[in-house]
């Protein structure tokens, strides 16, 4: 029985050292677990930290966007009214070239009818003075044949 009473002894201690196993095992099964828990939670806020460093950039990228998008609008209605200004600007030119050229025109045939008028009554006191001429003519001519 004193084999017997051994092998209990080594069979008790042998179960003593399995469970020994068994717990250690468990606890480093446990840590690693709770490791792994704990890296999942650390990813989980690096994920959930980049995933609202992107959204802000998303929002300031929209903003910027925006904004250009607001600037384009304003340069585009600037350039708009100064077209508009340019084009108003042009049209009292044109108007004003207009009028001045009527005027020139009507200054010019204004000359031209003076002018005309002049060479008229030039030519009229021409012929006038021509007549008189050949009447001096003929009367020193009946004179002299007389």
């Amino acid at each position: 029985m004193a084999q017997g009473g051994d092998e209990l002894i080594q069979a008790q201690a042998e179960l003593r050292d399995i469970k020994l196993t068994v717990l250690a095992l468990r606890q480093e099964l446990e840590n690693a677990h709770a490791e792994a828990e704990a890296r999942l939670r650390n990813s989980a806020a690096d994920a959930r930290a980049e995933a609202a460093q992107l959204e802000a950039t998303a929002v300031a990228l929209r903003e910027e966007l925006e904004e250009a998008r607001a600037q384009r609008e304003r340069s585009v209605q600037q350039a708009v009214a100064d077209g508009h200004n340019e084009i108003q600007q042009l049209k009292a030119t044109v108007a004003a070239l207009r009028d001045a050229l009527e005027i020139a025109r009507i200054d010019k045939d204004n000359g031209i009818e003076k002018a005309a008028g002049t060479a008229n009554a030039e030519i009229a006191q021409l012929h006038g003075t021509i007549r008189a001429l050949r009447e001096q003519i003929e009367a020193l001519s009946a004179k002299a044949a007389a």
